[in-house]
């Protein structure tokens, strides 16, 4: 028996496009769909283990469907050309591979995916049918199988017949009679006027086919009438020629006329990884590269043929005194080395470290535990460049064993990401095939890029050095390597010490805040059944879309569509404000699910046992704009302005006989946009003194200060902040409540009031559409090639990061700088580790000190935040004390 794949293109093609955000080589070329085709293709390849694998397309001009029904798909909007320019970059993956391609004139893909996967069961063959949406479904038997994407391009499920009965409570083959009565939006096929999912399926479950519907309607009428409502037999009256026209033309054709189809043609078989790794480096998908089955592995017939030189290597393991002694003399002479830990863990707290292995030119040396006193000294010569990948952990590691790391560092990882922020794949075997272009033999699956044996952590090591040196010479060109060292490089130990430091978590406080938070989800789970007038799962959006605009009517004006239908995300209820109670009673459900799900229940599990605080991972490599994130938790998510996300910043705490200080800087984007669009209002209002958003009211309306109302106020705010993101007049009115007409009169005032912010946002947007990117203040670049997109809605998006990076990225680096001088400057004061930097959370720096240092302590800090770089404009920071993260005063 055989196993095949038969993927459905287009379907896999179109949810890419849409589920994965815009994605570019750096000539511009948009390949998001390319991409996560890619990564779907190499998934199934992964997880079913194929033994053939066929792609099929839809092919340009109408099918026997449109012949059947002309305004078959007639509503389907026209995909942007972004997305079927990328259609013959996907036919090129597939050409890479090897894999036939199957597609017929005048049919779809479904068709020809109903005709192999018939052929095929008529065998003993196993079909996988892989697809983006759900017309397949109904091709479902014994041998055919659906792999399929429920949401995103990772959330996937396999329909069987089990599945299939589970989820929809009939068989498979009756697929086609339920989409008959409900009909298909997407497709424009009308199905029976006024019956929806809900009705459809009740329908077939008690009656199968819409043949058997119809039958007992005319020679059963009287029993139909006792088991169907009035409302329901009327619309299947009057829509009976509708639904026979909706099964014919939901029925996929499993006879495609003239169609041959070859199994063997299919079997999958060696490719040309030459190919393959041309095209992955030309579509910028080197983090694909490792998924590719077999891709590491020696060629067959080449056995001697190694495509790394740096399997070569020899590694020492020190022994004596003079072989750690002539690692000494080696990397002193070489005046760079790389080096990393050897742990029997992940986690430094946690981890023993069993030695380090060092790179000295083309040698490699091990030293163990017992060694590791006599090697130390070189983390300590000032002269000596230390150069590894993510080297915060290895700070770490050796901060543990009392050893501070005074070399000059190059961390490969950090200079990958400064190069090309808008990537996440800054990982170890990324950037070597990135910037060595080589393939490299490795398992992919392993600790490490080639395991966590020394010898094997040695060749990762050497190809780190290789690959240091382009990164250096790139970094020069791009003028980054100021930025990469005084800033990047700089902040390392700063956050590896943060890390070590954690912060220390109220227990008690954290029980009862998730005891308080479950009686609450209860109460409003039995508020919100009570006003649906029935029990649903309230965190199921088709669910929760049948009860607002089914069961309880609201308006769709202006709700966004999805692939299944009305959307009821965040940003869709808030259009649905007032027009029913119920809105505001699930938005406080999913706020107290999220911080349950998210916080309340998890921050218990991530307490240190050795520590007893809770110690958040500093990500550098993340954000296009320079701002650091966190994770295992992620602080940066936790609500400010609400009541519940202040109760949970309230279980951070101070341990005994110390105190929190936060250092908050004020309104510093502001700042930074009166200082960079040198916009001589805004700078005046700033050296005053006054309220920003007051003042900006009050030159917009043309009113004094003392006459500005709150409402002037909020909106001047709005359009403050707004300008950073290139907020139009929509998104002021709804933010608002003004009309439309009114905001975009008030956007007029402001940019006349404020005529320098107007020039320099003209002026960036110029700027980076010609340079293809923008940078900040301190030169960090990101490279925004979709503004030169012909989809307007791609554009627009671009012109807003242009506009932002600038200006939230130099926040970024404002912020990195002051991290770096205050630790700097706490250092001449702190004695006995009385003083910890402990988190970075937006525009807030959180210290712990012990009680008594609070005041010299914030003064130090507030001096070194507001002095590290000077504006056109005073930086003001907010001081704030307290036992407690969430009470400060």
């Amino acid at each position: 028996m055989s196993r095949y794949i038969v993927v459905d293109g287009n379907a896999i093609v179109h949810r890419a496009y849409h589920a994965i955000p815009p994605l570019t080589t750096k000539d511009g070329v948009m390949v998001n769909a390319v991409y996560g085709f890619t990564s779907m293709l190499l998934k199934v390849w992964k997880d079913l283990k194929p033994d053939c694998i066929v792609v099929t397309f839809d092919m340009a001009g109408p099918t026997f469907r449109h012949e059947k029904f002309k305004a078959y798909k007639a509503t389907r909007v026209k995909a942007d050309q972004e997305l079927y320019d990328q259609i013959p970059l996907v036919h090129e993956v597939v050409k890479a591979f090897g894999l036939p391609v199957y597609e017929k004139k005048g049919y779809e893909a479904d068709d020809v995916i109903g005709t192999i996967a018939k052929q095929l069961s008529k065998k003993d063959d196993e079909v996988f049918i892989v697809t983006g949406d759900m017309d397949t479904l109904q091709l479902i038997n014994k041998k055919v199988k659906v792999y399929t994407l429920r949401k995103g391009m990772s959330d996937v499920v396999i329909y069987d017949e089990d599945e299939f009965n589970k989820k929809f409570g009939f068989g498979p083959e009756l697929m086609i009679d339920y989409k008959a009565l409900r009909g298909d939006t997407s497709d424009n096929i009308p199905g029976v006027p006024g019956i929806g999912e809900k009705t459809a399926m009740d329908l077939v479950q008690k009656f199968q086919t819409i043949e058997n519907i119809y039958k007992k309607l005319k020679n059963d009428r009287k029993k139909i009438e006792e088991e169907l409502k009035p409302g329901v037999i009327k619309k299947l009256v009057e829509g009976e020629k509708m639904a026979e026209m909706s099964k014919d033309l939901s029925t996929i054709d499993c006879s495609v006329p003239g169609l041959e189809f070859e199994p063997e043609h299919c079997r999958v078989r060696e490719f040309d990884r030459e190919r393959i790794n041309h095209l992955f480096q030309k579509f910028e998908f080197v983090s694909l590269l490792k998924r590719v089955p077999g891709f590491f592995e020696e060629e067959p017939k080449k056995p001697k043929e190694k495509k790394v030189k740096a399997e070569d290597i020899k590694l020492v393991e020190i022994k004596s005194d003079e072989e750690a002694e002539k690692l000494l003399k080696k990397i002193k002479e070489k005046g760079s080395f790389a080096a990393r830990a050897v742990l029997d863990g992940k986690e430094p707290l946690d981890a023993n470290l069993l030695g380090i292995v060092f790179i000295a030119g083309p040698e490699a040396y091990f030293a163990g535990k017992d060694y590791l006193e006599k090697v130390k000294v070189i983390f300590s010569d000032k002269n000596l460049e230390l150069v590894g990948h993510d080297l915060k952990e290895f700070v770490k590691v050796l901060k543990l064993k009392n050893i501070e790391i005074k070399n000059k560092i190059f961390d490969v990882m950090i200079a990958s990401y400064l190069l090309n922020p808008g990537s996440r794949a800054h990982d170890i075997p990324s950037v070597v095939l990135k910037v060595l272009g080589k393939g490299l033999t490795a398992d992919s699956g392993q600790e490490s890029l080639f395991g966590i044996d020394k010898k094997s952590l040695a060749i990762e090591l050497l190809l780190i050095s290789q690959a240091k040196e382009k990164l250096k010479e790139d970094l020069e060109k791009a003028d980054n390597l100021g930025l990469f060292n005084k800033i990047e490089m700089a902040l390392i130990p700063v956050l590896a010490e943060m890390e070590l430091n954690g912060i220390a978590v109220d227990l008690d406080l954290l029980k009862g805040l998730a005891k308080d938070v479950d009686e609450e989800l209860k109460r409003e789970t039995k508020k919100i059944y009570e006003m649906a007038g029935t029990e649903f799962n309230i965190a199921s959006p088709i669910q929760l879309r049948e009860i607002l605009f089914d069961k309880l009517g609201l308006s769709i004006e202006g709700i966004k569509k999805g692939k299944t239908g009305l959307s009821t995300s965040a940003e869709e209820l808030e259009k649905l404000h007032g027009l029913h109670p119920i809105i505001n009673e699930i938005e406080s459900y999913r706020e107290l699910a999220k911080l349950q799900n998210t916080y309340i229940d998890v921050l218990p599990t991530l307490i240190n046992k050795k520590t007893g605080r809770i110690h958040t991972h500093f990500n550098q490599a993340v954000t296009a704009t320079g701002r650091l994130s966190s994770s295992d938790p992620n602080l940066q998510n936790i609500p400010i302005r609400t009541e519940l996300g202040k109760k949970v910043r309230e279980t951070f705490i101070s341990e005994p006989g110390n105190v929190l200080i936060s250092a908050d800087y004020s309104q510093i984007e502001l700042r930074i946009v009166a200082s960079m669009a040198e916009d001589k209002t805004m700078i005046e209002i700033f050296n005053k003194g006054e309220d920003i958003h007051k003042a900006t009211a009050a030159a917009i309306n043309d009113v004094p200060l003392d006459k500005v109302t709150k409402e002037m106020r909020y909106a001047a705010k709005e359009v403050n902040f707004g300008v950073l993101y290139g907020m139009g007049p929509y998104g002021l009115s709804w933010r608002t409540g003004i009309s439309q007409a009114e905001a975009r009169d008030f956007i007029q005032k402001y940019f006349r009031a404020f005529s320098g912010v107007r020039e320099y946002i003209a002026r960036t947007l110029e700027f980076t559409k010609k340079e293809g990117y923008c940078e900040t203040l301190f030169g960090r670049r990101r490279y925004i090639p979709e503004l030169n997109a012909s989809n307007y809605q791609l554009r627009s998006a671009a012109e807003r990061m242009a506009i932002n990076h600038p200006i939230q990225g130099t926040a970024a680096d404002l912020m990195k700088m002051a991290m770096i001088e205050v630790d700097k400057e706490i250092k001449k004061l702190n004695k006995d580790g009385d003083i910890k930097m402990i988190l970075q959370v937006h525009d807030e720096l959180v210290l712990e000190v012990k009680k008594g240092l609070e005041d010299e302590v914030a003064e130090i800090v507030k001096n070194a935040m507001e002095n590290v770089v000077k504006l056109r404009v005073p930086v003001k920071v907010g001081i704030n004390i307290g036992h407690s993260w969430g009470k400060m005063k």
